[in-house]
């Protein structure tokens, strides 16, 4: 499901834009203002974001640059400002699709779903490690609590660790939903943070880089969760 966040300050339209979007099947959020949008994100991470410009307070062109320079959540500016310099700045600022009003609900939807695909494909460098993965194959040792890499380096995995990767091994290539993910870390479905998930990860990757100098080929899917880029093969642990 597409999680959307709609940020107007208009409560009529922002009301008929959610509720348009949530009947043809996303996860929407409103919010009023920046503010109210930054108060809300630690709860609702979205795919993207549906922006006005002129806002109470920050302005849209502010909140899209900020945005874009710490995260890659897709934004769509949708304002009444549709003179060239605008869609300049907005485009600038980082917007990735800008829209005048008034637009048709059905071309936002359009526009949303064209984005998320484009946002969900791994840019060419790293299809190119993904091909590159997917000749070497890696080893998960239960036995041992171990990953071993294609040149044969053994990783120790912290009990999180090997659960994450149990799970993500057992059909190499096949997305895992992040409820999956946090099912296996023991933690409740539906009320554990995206974002730590995501850390999980993130420690992971650093952790057997730093431990062997080999990429490990976990790749996120956007909206759904986490795949395992590469062959694996479960090892009996190794005598001596």
């Amino acid at each position: 499901m597409i999680k959307v966040m709609v940020v107007e300050d208009d409560p009529d339209l922002c009301g008929s834009i959610c509720r348009y979007l949530s009947l043809v099947g996303m996860n929407v959020q409103r919010a009023g203002s920046g503010a109210e949008m930054d108060a809300l994100l630690p709860d609702f991470s979205p795919d993207l974001l549906v922006l006005d410009v002129n806002l109470p307070g920050e302005d849209g062109f502010s909140i899209a640059a900020r945005l874009r320079s710490a995260s890659k959540v897709g934004i769509i500016m949708l304002t009444a400002r549709g003179q060239l310099d605008d869609r300049v700045l907005g485009l600038t600022a980082g917007a990735d699709a800008y829209l005048v009003k008034p637009v048709q609900f059905r071309e936002l939807e359009a526009v949303i779903h064209s984005l998320t695909r484009r946002l969900s494909e791994p840019p060419a460098e790293e299809k190119r490690e993904t091909r590159e993965d997917g000749n070497q194959t890696w080893g998960f040792d239960a036995a041992s609590w171990s990953l071993i890499t294609p040149n044969g380096h053994r990783v120790p995995l912290t009990n999180a660790e090997y659960r994450v990767l149990q799970t993500l091994t057992q059909e190499p290539g096949a997305s895992v939903a992040r409820d999956d993910i946090a099912a296996a870390l023991g933690k409740s479905v539906g009320g554990y943070d995206d974002r730590s998930i995501d850390a999980v990860m993130a420690r992971l990757r650093r952790k057997v880089n730093a431990a062997t100098g080999e990429n490990l080929p976990v790749r996120a899917v956007r909206s759904v969760g986490y795949v395992f880029a590469a062959p694996v093969e479960a090892r009996a642990r190794q005598a001596g």
